[in-house]
């Protein structure tokens, strides 16, 4: 969240602009003493070992029980009338634990986020061993900038994925046994799997009398679900929910996931997960069933994305099953399929490039280079 301090009056924002000071009273009041300033940071809900409760926040901001919760900062973009923006990191650092000092906050609701400067494989094993989400790692001469860049970058500890909320399931006594969740794809809702482990007492709580006020007899679905165990309710899609898990099946649900917390300050329609949870061949051969449907569909040019490939017909990954060899054009599709998915999550991050001009069984070579443009590297 962003802090603005003018005139003696403070204000907290999400990313997305929305003005939420009135759900943080106890830190807003705090930071008034701060002195005009604008800066960056997240609040926080703290479990018994200190460490951040993401479920927790959700429990406090339901129940409005925030005088617990805390503003860790850890970044200036204005001092005063002074901007900042064009220092490096560390400098604006210097400057926040500064003000912070000098305004005796920095033990209090509002907090410094201190850093490391190197170690940081060992930084993420703890990270991961205290079961925090992760690390996030930052150029220290780096000046500030709105947005993604490739001057930060986050190491999770699990993979982590918005998702919607499309209904909930109830067993015997339990009033929640899981969630049903699903994500846009092309406009329609479809089905990622159910989300059973994460919910507290106080979880269940708070988050059940909002689904059961959004109850509704029809699927929001656009195709029908897997039915699980217990009873199917289904909600009206309003709901997204942030959850944690090991990763993607090869049809696309999600493992062994866990419930974070509801989020409030992002769009249902934006969830979508990666594409790449289909394998290769899959993806290729729906690419190919479609093609064949169309009536006036003609034989491929072997291009794809205005990109023409040179021996398209080539196998790279030899036939197994019942399925046909995948070619140089199927993986071209797939990477055309997957792309607009995948590239805002590996720009600005190492890539290695991995040869195989006679297909998966032949010589290999590799090379490795920092992906910097919304393109593949």
């Amino acid at each position: 969240m962003q802090l603005r301090v003018a005139a003696g009056k403070a204000t907290l924002k999400t990313r997305k602009g929305l003005n939420w000071s009135a759900r943080f009273p106890e830190i807003v009041a705090e930071a008034e003493a701060l002195g005009d300033a604008l800066a960056d940071g997240e609040v926080v809900a703290l479990d018994g070992q200190g460490a951040p409760d993401f479920a927790g926040l959700q429990a406090a901001l339901s129940a409005k029980r925030t005088g617990a919760l805390v503003f860790f900062v850890f970044d200036l973009l204005f001092d005063g009338a002074k901007d900042l923006r064009g220092l490096p990191l560390h400098r604006r650092k210097e400057r926040l634990a500064a003000l912070l000092e000098a305004s005796r906050l920095g033990a209090g609701r509002l907090r410094f986020v201190p850093h490391f400067s190197d170690g940081g494989d060992a930084v993420l094993k703890s990270a991961c061993s205290m079961d925090l989400e992760g690390v996030v790692s930052k150029r220290r001469d780096a000046p500030y900038v709105s947005g993604r860049s490739d001057t930060w970058t986050k190491a999770k500890c699990r993979g982590g994925q918005e998702v919607v909320v499309a209904g909930w399931a109830s067993e015997g006594a339990a009033a929640l046994r899981s969630l049903v969740v699903g994500v846009y794809r092309d406009g329609r809702l479809v089905p990622v799997g159910r989300v059973g482990t994460g919910f507290g007492r106080e979880t269940v709580e708070a988050i059940l009398p909002r689904l059961k006020a959004l109850e509704t007899k029809k699927s929001p679905f656009a195709e029908a679900p897997p039915l699980g165990r217990g009873v199917t309710h289904w909600v009206r899609p309003e709901l997204v929910a942030e959850i944690v898990f090991a990763g993607w099946t090869g049809d696309g649900q999600v493992r062994q996931a866990s419930f974070k917390a509801l989020r409030e300050d992002t769009s249902r329609r934006r969830r979508s997960p990666p594409r790449s949870a289909a394998p290769v061949a899959k993806v290729a051969r729906a690419a190919k069933r479609e093609a064949a449907k169309a009536p006036s569909a003609k034989p491929s040019s072997g291009a794809v994305l205005g990109v023409k490939l040179s021996h398209p017909e080539k196998a790279l990954w030899p036939a197994a099953g019942e399925g046909p060899a995948v070619t140089k054009l199927d993986l071209a599709r797939y990477f055309e399929a997957v792309g607009e998915a995948i590239l805002p999550h590996i720009q600005g991050r190492p890539c290695s490039i991995i040869r195989a001009p006679d297909g998966v069984a032949g010589q290999t070579s590799s090379s490795a280079t920092p992906c910097r443009e919304p393109r593949p590297c």
